[in-house]
């Protein structure tokens, strides 16, 4: 099988016309083969991972042969990656770990656990500095900022989601751009009496998700992603509630998620939600399934550096969103990378609960400071914010 596949990629590449003689390129075939045969054959153990990343390591690629025996290498690894990653998570999280300066981040199949090259690691363990409620602080990202923007279609998305946060929330429309502006905007909220709650502010923010959407989006994908029965509770069309009722379906039942459903959101999630959190690339899940995307460095938690507005005004109405329509969704963010995975299919735990979710404030949260400032002069309405 790994003879068919590297022949069919020699073929397609134009291999033989680098070659004087069909003699040279049987011998290079035959090299390749060799060199490659191991590899895919080896079990995904630590070891054979490691061995052969050292060997596309001292690879040169200064000619075609060796340029294919790296890509063919660098395909026998990403296998055995995903294979460890659903067989074995621990020893896959130790094996890339180890191996987090050796392969290029974006070639792993899942960095939930995986510690960023980049990362100086927790460098609050000796002030433990506490919030306002008495919590240990989260210690502030370590890895460097990346420019913030949009492109055309997504300044315009932006621009609409704005006005109907302003809309849905009453509070006025910030002279700041981008998304700063709508950070401006989910700050003030957040620290108004009328936004105190956080369940209010989840409400807020799953209400302008859901006029982005428009009325037509959410019906399609609870029926053709959720597997749900359309129903006049979920707000689905008349039309669409009696179609189900003349085939004797159960109202608002749910048959789903659709197997078909987490791979194909994933592919479509960094197109729909990019506008917010910058560029993501699509991975599995924790448990090696289809249906992961991680998002390379969130730009809104990046510019908030608020984990208040990331539970309640991203992450929480995002699970609810997607829970509502018909499939599960688990947001991780990494608070020092500022990654963040999006796992669909998966159930999110309650975040009392939740492992992933660390406890306490951002050391460097403004947010913060000003609900330390309000809660000292008297203002006790102000909800804990994360």
């Amino acid at each position: 099988m790994e003879a068919f596949v590297i022949l069919i990629f020699l073929l397609s590449t134009g291999f033989g016309t680098s070659f004087s003689s069909s003699n040279d390129v049987s011998s290079s075939i035959q090299r390749i083969f060799t060199t490659t045969q191991e590899a895919f054959q080896a079990p995904p153990t630590a070891l054979s991972i490691t061995t052969t990343t050292d060997t596309i390591l001292s690879i040169k690629d200064d000619d075609l042969e060796s340029k294919v025996t790296k890509v063919l290498l660098e395909q026998a690894r990403s296998y055995k990656l995903n294979r460890l990653l659903r067989e074995d998570y621990d020893t896959y999280v130790t094996t890339a770990t180890f191996l987090s300066n050796k392969i290029p981040r974006e070639a792993f199949p899942n960095i939930q656990d995986i510690p960023h090259p980049q990362s100086q690691g927790d460098d609050n363990t000796e002030t433990k500095e506490q919030d306002y409620l008495g919590r240990e602080l989260v210690a502030d990202c370590t890895v460097a900022d990346v420019p913030v923007g949009e492109n055309p279609i997504e300044a315009a998305i932006l621009e609409l989601t704005r006005n109907i946060y302003s809309e849905k929330t009453g509070i006025p429309r910030s002279s700041q751009k981008g998304i700063i502006g709508l950070i401006d905007e989910m700050q003030a909220f957040m620290l108004s009496p009328k936004g105190a709650d956080p369940k209010v502010q989840q409400e807020r923010l799953l209400q302008t998700l859901y006029t982005l959407m428009t009325p037509v989006l959410p019906p399609f994908y609870r029926l053709f992603m959720g597997w749900k029965v359309p129903s006049t509770a979920a707000g689905d069309p008349e039309w669409l509630v009696n179609l189900g009722q003349r085939l004797n379906l159960e109202e608002g039942k749910s048959y789903g998620p659709a197997p078909y459903a987490p791979l194909l959101t994933s592919i479509v999630a960094p197109f729909v939600f990019g506008f917010l959190v910058g560029p993501a690339r699509i991975n599995l899940r924790n448990d090696g399934s289809y249906g992961g995307l991680v998002v390379n460095k969130c730009k809104f938690l990046q510019e908030s550096n608020c984990k208040g507005m990331c539970l309640h005004s991203c992450k929480l109405p995002a699970q609810q969103l997607f829970d509502e329509l018909g499939l599960p969704l688990r947001v991780i963010p990494n608070f020092d990378s500022q990654e963040c995975q999006w796992s669909f299919g998966e159930i999110a735990p309650p975040v009392e609960s939740d492992d992933k979710w660390p406890q306490g404030c951002l050391q460097g949260c403004t947010t913060r400071r000003t609900l330390a400032d309000l809660k000292t002069k008297g203002e006790a309405e102000l909800a804990n914010c994360y």
